[in-house]
């Protein structure tokens, strides 16, 4: 949404684009449905630019194992006052996980899940370990607190 209102382009269907560019998807950022429903959130990395505020929150280049359950995503900020500050690299392409507005204080937007991750950890779910581990899930709504605390 934060790219549509900023002016950005979207990919309306990933598994689209994929079939677009000639690739079969691997369900990367969804899981596939399997008869009328989707299984779970689908764990992969981000790769954060650094300086970023981003990068602030989480004290890495890489956030590991981020629950992603996504068909659309951003793909292009250009013209626009954003800047990709995460990526994912999915069967060769880059998909935009995280963007950032310049000309705000305090603007990220995240492609992925990390309320789901606590949710996992707090609920000692079967498969709490396939995602991001909760000190880090938690960062995010520790700096949104921060900041807003600080207004």
């Amino acid at each position: 949404m934060l790219s549509v209102v900023s002016g950005g382009t979207v990919i309306q269907d990933i598994p689209t684009y994929y079939a677009n560019q000639g690739i079969t998807y691997n369900y990367a950022h969804r899981n596939e449905k399997v008869g009328n429903e989707y299984r779970d959130y689908t764990p992969h990395d981000v790769t954060v630019s650094s300086p970023s505020i981003l990068y602030d929150i989480v004290g890495s280049t890489t956030i590991s194992n981020v629950p992603s359950w996504h068909h659309q995503a951003v793909k292009s900020v250009e013209n626009t006052p954003l800047s990709v500050t995460g990526i994912t690299m999915t069967q060769g392409l880059p998909i935009i996980e995280a963007v950032e507005r310049s000309d705000k204080s305090f603007i990220v937007g995240l492609q992925f899940h990390p309320e789901a991750a606590i949710v996992k950890n707090m609920d000692n779910a079967a498969n709490k370990d396939k995602f991001m581990d909760y000190d880090t899930s938690m960062k995010f709504f520790q700096k949104l607190v921060s900041v807003v605390k600080s207004r």
